[in-house]
């Protein structure tokens, strides 16, 4: 699944690719289960295929077999109670380009806002931050060297059936920003995961092709077998197979939590695993409290979270921290930037002249000497970015800004590889764009300098951003009474939240999920 950073998230669209490689195979109960393990060898023979894992907690099989046809031969082997193809939801569109959200990669993450928001600081005392407590991530993997989760790390599986079992580093982000809201230790600075002392796993379901049942299902498994206390699904569809229904019931009997996002479509529907009723459904909010446009909402809301400006972990220097410091006569200004991936990275500051060039059109660079020179462009709407940048090329540029014709940033993504155009490519809000242009009027040769440092940290959003605040927040809880049943954190967390009103269609649940009053009433429960 090719995850972008522009929504940082996991919900899954209405389709599904069907693939013949892998099946579930639900045995009716634990009897036919181990019939079917201790003579695995005859039943190899006799059936194509072969058993690739065995998950005892669920009665299930995944079989790998390469003709279709033996999924239906499946179906009518002894003790067989259903089979499911391995089938993965497509990763989801962009979100509305009407939406004034960007990502951006951070240097120093300070105190993130959705710790405050859920008074997470003021439930530590009383929880011991989580410690004692085991968070299991299901997601696109995570970066288990960071410094911001390598305290709290435990270990991690690679369920995808793609590369060996042990490789589960997170080749997007989404897990490893999930896993920072959760648990990243504190660091002196003020950053730090909801639960900083609580024990981080890793389930990695998610690879470009996007999540498959298979994988959720073993990941699922797999956590019920570590004894883990608290699940973490930032993904969804609208649907959920059998298996994946199944496994989540086991969850729950098992007495773990389990969290998951809404969605961020903006619909009033909230999708699976989040539907499902022992799951608590988390909604986003943004910095004011109201409701994010993105975000999901519909009967089975538990609570909401912050889900906008979200500040976490990233892998260890995937990020770029741009900035465009303009040099004119009111001095210098450093102007926020976004860097365009696929373009020239300016590890070493570049400091030229500037040039207007309209909007980037070949017709604009008439007459201009750009050589040697940064270039000023405005989004046109029109004209793709990348051909702009090309255009600004062709005309000797190797450098070109890109300001929004609106106003904010919004994620853009031009490639999937870097370097695919040597020019540097930044893009920078429609304020910042016109006080360039104006510096340029007052003095044509107005000095600009680009720099971009590599970042560990990103700020984003999406309800796969608020989901973490409430993991982080059932971790709390459950440090603080251990001997509550996952029915039972639901209903605290619920019974404590802050009500938002008015909540039309209850696209806030209950309200914003509040730590402090929950742990204080998991304690009495004691």
């Amino acid at each position: 699944m090719k995850f972008t950073f522009f929504s940082f998230l996991l919900v899954l669209s209405t389709s599904s690719q069907a693939l013949a490689a892998r099946a579930i195979v639900m045995m009716k109960d634990a009897s036919a289960f181990q019939r079917t393990l201790s003579t695995r060898g005859t039943w190899s023979q006799s059936l194509p295929g072969t058993i690739e894992k065995s998950l005892p907690q669920l009665h299930t099989f995944i079989v790998d077999t390469e003709n279709p046809a033996d999924i239906e031969r499946l179906k009518s082997a002894p003790g067989v109670a259903y089979v499911e193809k391995e089938y993965f939801h497509p990763a989801p569109p962009r979100i509305s380009e009407g939406a004034v959200l960007a990502n951006i990669d951070v240097v120093h993450p300070g105190t993130p806002w959705g710790l405050e928001a859920v008074k997470a600081p003021q439930a530590w005392s009383k929880s011991n931050k989580g410690e004692g407590i085991r968070v299991l991530v299901l997601d696109s993997g995570m970066n288990a060297s960071h410094p911001s989760l390598a305290p709290n790390f435990e270990r991690g599986r690679n369920f995808t059936g793609e590369d060996g079992i042990n490789d589960f580093y997170d080749r997007t982000g989404h897990g490893t920003h999930v896993g920072g809201t959760i648990a990243a230790a504190e660091d002196g600075s003020g950053f730090s995961g909801v639960a900083p002392k609580a024990k981080l796993l890793a389930a990695k379901v998610c690879v470009d092709s996007g999540c498959s049942n298979t994988a959720i299902v073993a990941g699922i498994s797999w956590g019920i077998d570590q004894g883990v206390d608290v699940m973490n699904l930032s993904l969804g569809s609208p649907s959920g197979s059998p298996a994946e229904k199944a496994a989540l019931l086991r969850a729950d009997q098992a007495g773990i939590t389990v969290v998951a996002a809404t969605g961020n479509y903006g619909i009033n529907e909230v999708y699976f695993p989040a539907s499902a009723p022992s799951v608590i459904a988390v909604g986003a909010v943004d910095k004011n409290l109201k409701h994010a446009v993105f975000s999901q909402y519909g009967p089975e809301v538990a609570v909401v979270a912050p889900g906008v400006q979200i500040v976490s972990t990233i892998p260890v220097g995937s990020g770029r921290f741009s900035t465009v410091t303009l040099n004119d006569t009111h001095g210098p200004q450093t102007l926020k930037a976004y860097h365009f991936k696929g373009t020239a990275t300016p590890y070493l500051e570049q400091t030229r002249p500037v040039v207007d060039c309209g909007l980037g059109e070949p017709a604009d660079f008439a007459g201009k000497d750009v050589k040697d020179k940064h270039v000023l462009v405005t989004l046109s709407g029109v004209t793709p970015i990348e051909d702009q940048i090309r255009n600004a090329m062709r005309a000797g540029a190797t450098s070109v800004i890109v300001a929004n014709n609106r106003p904010g940033l919004i994620e853009t993504r031009l490639f999937e590889q870097d370097n695919v155009l040597f020019a540097v490519g930044f893009f920078v809000e429609q304020a910042e764009g016109e006080k360039i242009r104006a510096a340029i009027k007052r003095s044509p040769n107005t000095l600009v300098s680009l720099k971009s440092d590599l970042t560990s940290y990103k700020e984003t959003f999406g309800t796969s951003m608020a989901t973490p605040h409430v993991a982080g927040v059932a971790a709390l809880v459950k440090a603080a009474n251990k001997k509550l049943k996952p029915s039972e954190v639901k209903t605290l967390l619920m019974k404590t939240a802050t009500p938002i009103l008015p909540n039309d269609d209850n696209r806030y649940g209950s309200g914003l999920v509040n730590a402090q009053a929950a742990v204080d009433a998991a304690v009495e429960a004691r």
